[in-house]
């Protein structure tokens, strides 16, 4: 977690995603809230008219996934997701976003982990952190491919 909000990025994120987490998750979290790196966003603050819009034309997305896409888009943002559904309905919507992939590549990039580290946390997260993920096998052998050579 430390070395994911030592990029030189600010991040967000909503209520209605904040709800979902556990009370541990949200501690891990709040560490962060109260230096500055990451902010939560009241879910009153995004619009709700455009959230529902987006929710009865795209069903199988939640009320927190339209909610990060809708504040993605107020604040010219990028959003950060690997669901394709979500990333679907962001690219047609002209919504820049990223995945757990260009996160690694950000890691790696930067210098906060290692090529070896991140060839070893990519393949755990596609085999036991999250194995419904979906990461694309070919663009993440890809990356493995590149990283080794590093």
């Amino acid at each position: 977690m430390k070395i994911f909000f030592s990029l030189p990025y600010s991040m967000s994120v909503v209520g209605a995603v904040w709800d979902e987490l556990s009370d541990e998750q949200q501690q891990m979290y709040t560490n962060y809230l109260d230096d500055g790196r990451f902010s939560l966003v009241p879910q009153e603050d995004i619009d709700l008219i455009t959230i529902n819009e987006i929710k009865e034309s795209r069903q199988q997305l939640s009320i927190p996934d339209c909610s990060s896409l809708v504040y993605a888009e107020e604040v010219e943002g990028i959003l950060l997701t690997s669901d394709k559904n979500l990333r679907t309905t962001a690219r047609a919507r002209g919504v820049e976003f990223r995945g757990h992939l260009w996160v690694f590549d950000e890691m790696v990039n930067s210098h906060t982990i290692s090529p070896v580290v991140a060839i070893s946390k990519l393949s755990e997260l596609r085999t036991s952190v999250n194995t419904k993920l979906g990461l694309p096998a070919n663009e993440c052998e890809a990356k493995i491919r590149l990283w080794s050579d590093m």
